[in-house]
């Protein structure tokens, strides 16, 4: 997700930043102002050590606009939180730059692991992962793609990032290799994450809701 954003950036939105690790690393990298937006307000306070202006907000039923525009928006393993995600989306259209860019890393509910489960009939909810108890919507390679095309971005690249059964006893560099062949061969077997970055589509209106 880190490397999906662009060097250049002199604005970032990080929605759903956390503590803000991973704005400050963005910071680090591009040199950028990075805005986040968090839930909880104990992550808030930590994340303003990292971030230039943190936001506490419920994304259910915030409207992003009132932030701004930005170069860079991230959506990294938040909108499967949200009740209906692709509204945030259409709004987020509006707080890029015309030539921004949007990153996105959605969680893969058909990762062979939890395929699995679901072969053996275990249908589990968890405190984390795939099946985290607090994620409302669940998504594969075909439908987080449509998620992002319906809201009205184009792609600029599209990746599954995952590991086969057993890769890690071929040693570090030998798994890469296969591992990254595995996922670009068949992305929603072997991705355990889907990562996104896009640009707003022209040809379609501004989103409004």
């Amino acid at each position: 997700v880190l490397d999906l954003v662009p060097a250049h950036a002199r604005s970032i939105l990080d929605v759903g930043c956390g503590n803000g690790v991973f704005g400050a690393a963005v910071k680090s990298r591009t040199g950028g102002r990075v805005t986040g937006i968090t839930f909880g307000n104990d992550e808030a306070q930590v994340a303003c050590f990292h971030l230039d202006r943190v936001v506490v907000a419920d994304l259910n039923d915030f409207d992003p606009r009132s932030l701004g525009r930005f170069d860079c928006i991230v959506c990294s393993h938040v909108l499967e939180h949200l009740l209906a995600p692709e509204m945030l989306l259409l709004r987020l259209r509006d707080c890029l730059e015309e030539s921004g860019v949007l990153v996105v890393a959605l969680p893969n509910v058909l990762f062979w692991r939890q395929r699995f489960q679901f072969l053996l009939g275990r249908f589990r909810y968890a405190d984390g992962g795939l099946m985290d108890r607090t994620h409302f919507r669940f998504f594969d390679w075909h439908t987080s793609a449509q998620l992002i095309l319906e809201a009205g971005f184009t792609f600029e690249g599209r990746i599954a990032d995952g590991a086969v059964p057993l890769s890690s006893w071929l040693g570090r560099r030998l798994a890469q290799h296969v591992n990254a062949a595995a996922c670009r061969l068949a992305p929603g077997l072997f991705g355990f994450q889907f990562v996104f970055r896009g640009t707003a589509n022209p040809e379609k209106s501004q989103a409004g809701g």
